[in-house]
């Protein structure tokens, strides 16, 4: 294993079936990451009628591996981190709007006064700023008149184009989806599946916004045990370990012994490709250089990460904060003068640990039950007058919204947008001190509660991604 991080990477893939690996196919670059497994045992230590302790280990429970990913707020990857967290999306082509009065209806045809272009309603914003739309051929006229076919709701048209795709991640959701998280080191690979993305935290350093992503695994995968002798040979071959949780097939695994990587398809070659996983315990390859023993550990190798990297979220110069009593004002309100934020949203889960089978993947929590969620989030500006404090004076709802912006979408003139919205959040804290020769900051922090707008939190992501 190298030493130096710079040789590491991310990758993260939608598990079809929950805590059922995929190999990684989404290279995501990464700041820092902290996950852990505790292999933690019990000890048994009977009267020996001896001073000596007379101690043995028994296999306990293994707690869900987790602890947190730090990210750059990239306009395209970030999209699979809001649908990990949030649960629900929709998505389609972003027209925004003005005007709009009342809901649309899912499914109805908008038509345009102007253009004669139609499409089908995907989603209508709870703020009524913006429409989702599919079979959008061509591009909605700016100012034209949108008229909804069944619910006779028109609209205005502020932009429209097809190159640009709007993502609505709402909270809460009644389910989340699971993913095989992938961290790779210069000569091996270690894997979680069944992983939640169970909360996000965004902030600013140096300018640009990154996002704390929490981890909580079904299962961690560092390596595997060989269980039984395998004499070398050609053909199909039955390799017998300890565990294959976290293997999939195509997957190019290592076999190490006393420390040495050794040839294992071909000669100088260190890699072998799994047909498939048979088992729990078991994995088939063809071919085999050299015989296995009783002992030997087998690892996953590291892939060759591939990029698509773009310009990040800025914060000074690239975004709008703004908090009123409502969210459809906030959207609309001038922009406060605000220096800093934090938003977090957390999904708790509970981790169910079930006698349920007897291999070493039992020892790791059968299940995840989703139990609530919180919001909070801070805004940190220089003292002018007495607005924050006179908000929590109140103890009145309010609404915060955010809009931050990246770089042009190529093929359009419309940019990489990311806005958060918080419809009812309660002002709790607020702290303006004095400093020697130094500006006052006052920073006030709030939390997420229930609101009538139909969600909690929401974001809204705008790129030319297809699907998450």
């Amino acid at each position: 294993m190298n030493s130096f991080s710079r040789e590491g990477y991310l990758a993260i893939r939608k598990e079809v079936v929950e805590n059922v690996a995929l190999t990684p196919n989404i290279f995501i670059p990464l700041m820092s990451e902290d996950i852990s497994t505790e292999y933690q045992p019990s000890t048994a230590t009977p009267i020996a009628a001896d001073r000596t302790i007379n101690q043995r280990a028994v296999p306990n429970m293994i707690p869900s591996p987790s602890g947190t990913l730090t990210v750059l707020a990239g306009p395209k990857t970030l999209g699979h981190f809001l649908n990990g967290v949030f649960g629900d999306n929709s998505q389609g082509v972003l027209v925004e709007v003005s005007a709009l009065a009342g809901q649309l209806d899912v499914g109805e045809t908008l038509t345009g006064g102007t253009s004669g272009e139609t499409a089908t309603v995907v989603k209508s914003s709870n703020e009524n700023d913006y429409i989702l739309v599919s079979g959008l051929s061509g591009n909605f006229t700016v100012g034209e008149t949108l008229t909804g076919g069944t619910s006779g709701e028109t609209a205005t048209v502020l932009s429209s184009d097809v190159n640009r795709l709007g993502h609505e991640f709402t909270a809460p959701s009644d389910s989340l989806d699971t993913y095989t998280v992938e961290i790779g080191y210069k000569t091996k690979a270690k894997r979680y599946t069944g992983v939640t993305f169970n909360q996000i935290e965004f902030t600013q350093s140096d300018n640009i916004i990154q996002a704390a992503i929490g981890v909580l695994a079904r299962s961690s995968f560092h390596n595997t045990v060989v269980e039984a002798s395998l004499s070398s040979g050609a053909g199909t071959q039955t390799i017998n370990v300890d565990q294959t949780t976290g293997l999939a097939s195509g997957d190019s695994i290592k076999v190490m012994r006393d420390g040495v990587y050794l040839d294992f398809s071909s000669s100088s070659v260190k890699t072998h490709t799994i047909d498939s996983v048979v088992s729990e315990t078991s994995i088939t390859i063809t071919n085999l250089e050299t015989t296995l023993l009783p002992g030997d550990l087998i690892v996953l190798a590291p892939q060759v990460p591939t990029y698509s990297t773009d310009r990040e979220f800025s914060w000074i110069g690239g975004s709008i904060v703004s908090v009123e009593d409502d969210i459809v004002t906030a959207v609309t309100a001038p922009c406060a003068s605000i220096e800093d934020f934090t938003f977090s949203l957390v999904n708790t889960l509970e981790p169910l640990h079930a006698a349920c089978n007897v291999n070493f993947i039992n020892r790791f929590p059968s299940k995840h039950i989703l139990a609530g969620l919180e919001g909070s989030g801070s805004l940190t500006r220089t003292h002018v007058d007495v607005e924050f404090i006179q908000k929590l004076r109140k103890n009145k709802d309010q609404s915060v919204y955010q809009k931050h912006i990246a770089r042009n979408i190529p093929s359009t003139s419309l940019k990489y947008e990311l806005r958060l919205y918080a419809p009812t959040v309660q002002f709790d804290a607020f702290d303006a001190n004095l400093d020697t020769n130094a500006l006052i900051k006052e920073e006030i922090g709030y939390n997420l509660y229930k609101s009538t707008a139909g969600y909690t939190a929401k974001a809204l992501l705008v790129n030319d991604v297809a699907t998450y």
